[in-house]
């Protein structure tokens, strides 16, 4: 009995000592780059959403239905991301982040090689469609749990005064992701069909080369962040993790359920303003405002270059004001600016006004998202962080987010209305308001 007394405190003692840290500046780069990735190739799908909701259905007389099958396709791989933030979020929890993100940039980069190679409707009829909506739900998975792991590591890896300015590449990283994608997408449209002598190339086979570019940099991703090895800050030995064993997610879970509500509604205005503002404005005003798509894709470009840098600059700015203060100004200044952007788009469809429209929503998006997403790990326990943050985000990402576009474009057919999208952005927004009065910035991390 002794001994077993005094091994088992032994076993304590050594996983109390603490670990190796890596190099902060390692492992921003190494979570940032994958998650850039990542959500490059989980976003290049919006660019070329046209194309796709062109190739992959039914051909029908009503121009809006292909828009809005590949919307709801883009928006049910959000389904899954529960399930992904469930599963790797566990697997995370209890084995460490590194293989868990390991994990998710190999099953994302396998979706993203399927919609690189799917067959379209006309070559295949249906077995297309379900190529393509296969691809996005394996996404999925892997989007939802991304954003636990890599979110986890990053908050975990942080100095005290510096959380904010760590776990802002998470937002960052997205808006790297968007860049790039807008930059690939403008050159292709530009170049492709010079280059070849076709200007009906990108709706051929244009559209699939960012597919195969994220696809060819994945290994990059994996290496990069197998190379953390064991310098993680979450222990991976399994007697380490008696805690868990001895007292179940599930539990801690419920538990923790007031700030699982909290997270869920203040997910859902973060997400719908960045899906809106990083994606739908450029997208709407080339359907429905007849602009050129190239400024529509210069929208997109400018919108992930703001996230990017925005988002590092308020990553820093929340560590020096708080969390709080950020998102309510952001939640605010988005609610009053819902119905005025998209009636300044309708009544003056110019590319300086979209651009300056796209400007504005996502600073003050950027403003909120980034505050959001750092106290949600912040108010979570480490035990659960991974699991836990990936179940909030992926919640409220599935429930509004995902299928943002999907009930923008729909509620214009609903209300015949160009302007009826910014009833759904001021409804969400608001909504994830009521959220405010019941949380204050923390005070530390929950270990």
């Amino acid at each position: 009995m002794a001994d077993t007394l005094t091994s088992t405190a032994s076993e304590e003692v050594a996983a109390a000592k603490p670990e190796k840290k890596v190099s902060g500046r390692r492992v921003i780069f190494a979570s940032a780059f994958g998650n850039a990735l990542e959500f490059f190739d989980f976003g290049v799908y919006n660019f070329f959403v046209v194309y796709i909701g062109v190739l992959f259905f039914p051909p029908t007389s009503d121009p809006n239905i292909g828009l809005l099958l590949a919307f709801a396709t883009f928006g049910v791989s959000f389904f899954m991301r529960p399930l992904g933030g469930i599963l790797i979020g566990a697997y995370a929890d209890r084995f460490g982040r590194k293989p868990a993100m390991v994990l998710t940039i190999s099953l994302m980069s396998l979706g993203t090689l399927l919609i690189g190679i799917a067959p379209t409707y006309a070559s295949a009829g249906y077995w297309g469609t379900i190529t393509l909506v296969l691809a996005r739900l394996i996404q999925g998975v892997a989007a939802g749990g991304e954003v636990g792991a890599s979110m986890s590591m990053l908050v975990e890896s942080a100095p005290a005064n510096r959380r904010g300015f760590y776990s802002s590449w998470a937002l960052a990283t997205q808006g790297l992701a968007t860049t790039f994608g807008g930059l690939v997408a403008l050159s292709l449209s530009a170049y492709l069909p010079v280059i070849t002598n076709s200007p009906d190339v990108m709706s051929e086979w244009g559209w699939r080369v960012p597919f195969f570019i994220g696809v060819a940099l994945a290994p990059i991703g994996c290496w990069l962040r197998l190379s953390l090895e064991n310098d993680m800050p979450h222990p991976k030995a399994a007697k380490t993790q008696a805690a868990v064993v001895r007292e179940s997610a599930v539990k801690l879970l419920g538990q923790h359920i007031r700030v699982i509500i909290i997270g869920i509604l203040l997910t859902i205005g973060s997400t719908v303003a960045t899906y809106i503002s990083l994606y739908y404005y450029g997208t709407y005003a080339a359907k429905y405002l007849k602009m050129d798509q190239n400024y529509a894709y210069a929208a997109m470009l400018l919108a992930g270059i703001l996230t990017f840098i925005g988002g590092l600059l308020v990553g820093v700015l929340s560590d020096h004001v708080g969390r709080k203060k950020l998102v309510v100004i952001s939640r605010t200044v988005i609610l009053l600016l819902a119905y005025p952007s998209f009636w300044l788009l309708v009544n003056y469809p110019e590319p300086a006004v979209l651009l300056s429209v796209v400007f504005v929503m996502v600073c003050f998006t950027t403003l909120g998202a980034v505050p959001v997403m750092l106290v949600i790990s912040e108010l979570l326990p480490k035990r659960i962080r991974a699991l836990g943050f990936a179940l909030v985000y992926s919640i409220g990402v599935a429930i509004f987010g995902g299928f943002a576009q999907f009930f923008a474009t729909q509620s214009i057919v609903w209300l015949d209305s160009l302007t009826a999208p910014a009833w759904y952005l001021g409804g969400a927004t608001l909504l994830s308001m009521l959220a405010l009065p019941f949380f204050k910035d923390p005070k530390r991390l929950e270990e």
